[in-house]
């Protein structure tokens, strides 16, 4: 089968050269070698051009947009198909314009292959014989980038597993991705902390540790608490937590006794920490701890928590609830104290419920 081979230098790269003639000879023995383009395009075609004796085909533009070297490769066709002698015609351009041509070319009997890069539209294949796609074949290239491939593997393998170490050791120090998770993990953080100080510690002691923990972190803004208030809302049944008259606190493992400290002279004036919330505004009641179990009226801790369990507490927040309501000298200073202990609004309930039981 005779073959003619028409170019568009201006659509297909130099490159491809080699694909589009090996193709070709597998199809037939090549009779006609054309390239058509302006002189830029032709300058970058010049290695081809000599290694397969191509036949240039200069054109000039006019003016700037005009497509003269598509012309001219259709007057060059037409010219092939009024001389005969051609059976196959191969238009490497991925241009559709180039469509008409080949529809014409198909009606005379000649068949057409279509060459160009994967840009080529629909209309342009379909018009064609058969389509070959440049950019996915490049055996030479394929075959002497091999080497340097497997070379960059090798050198590639270092940076990889270095890359590997550095991801595995993020994925330890990630915190958990559920709030239940991250609970788990803080709780046994602050368990080994207070066992390494013998079950009770300052609060202030223990924050350090906390700060360089990712899941404490990340649930401790999560929920938009001050860290106090977020230890004690969260922990508060894992945990012990209590103020000093200092004004220190303490984080303590349960059945930890609390250091008892010496009595002091109440001031004429307790100071109040300032609220935004006015309320409760009852006068406070004087505290009966240090009177004999003999007095009349005298009401053990263990009778108030045994009322409170009873007016519907866990026995642990009945326990809390009456250390607070007896370490403090007001109302107000309880009311405080639980809203410090359980958080905002699970203090106020407590503060009030307690209070009515109490009073009952």
């Amino acid at each position: 089968m005779n073959i003619a081979i028409l170019i568009d230098a201006e659509n297909v790269l130099p490159s491809h050269a080699d694909l589009i003639f090996a193709h070709a000879q597998q199809l037939g023995t090549v009779a006609h070698k054309e390239i058509y383009g302006a002189a830029s395009a032709l300058t970058s075609w010049v290695a081809p051009v000599l290694k397969y004796a191509i036949h240039p085909n200069l054109t000039i533009k006019a003016a700037k947009g005009k497509n003269s070297s598509d012309i001219a490769l259709v007057i060059g066709a037409m010219d092939l198909l009024v001389a005969g002698g051609v059976d196959c015609v191969i238009i490497a351009s991925s241009d559709s314009d180039f469509s008409s041509l080949s529809v014409r070319l198909r009606n005379a009997g000649i068949e057409v292959v279509g060459m160009g890069t994967e840009k080529a539209n629909a209309l342009w294949r379909t018009a064609c014989s058969s389509f070959v796609v440049l950019q996915n074949a490049k055996p030479a290239q394929a075959a002497k980038a091999e080497p340097q491939k497997q070379q960059s593997n090798a050198q590639a393998e270092q940076p990889q597993k270095q890359q590997q170490n550095n991801a595995q050791k993020k994925a330890a120090h990630a915190a958990a991705p559920t709030h239940q998770e991250r609970v788990a993990v803080i709780g046994q953080l602050i368990q080994k902390q207070l066992e390494a100080h013998g079950g009770r510690m300052q609060t202030s002691t223990l924050f350090p540790s906390l700060n360089r923990l990712n899941d404490y972190r990340v649930d401790k803004q999560g929920s938009g608490k001050k860290p106090l208030n977020y230890l004690t809302s969260t922990y508060a049944g894992a945990f012990r937590f209590e103020d000093a008259p200092d004004g220190i606190n303490w984080v303590s493992l349960p059945g930890v006794e609390t250091p008892v400290e010496q009595p002091q002279e109440a001031p004429a004036a307790p100071a109040e920490v300032e609220q935004p919330e006015p309320e409760p505004v009852e006068a406070p009641e004087p505290v009966q701890e240090a009177a004999a179990p003999e007095e009349e009226g005298y009401v053990t801790p263990q009778q108030v928590t045994d009322k409170l369990v009873e007016g519907g507490f866990d026995a642990d927040v009945a326990r809390q609830i009456t250390g607070i309501f007896a370490d403090s000298a007001s109302y107000r200073a309880a009311y405080n104290r639980l809203r410090t202990v359980f958080g905002n609004d699970t203090g106020r309930d407590y503060y009030h419920r307690a209070k009515a039981i109490l009073e009952a």
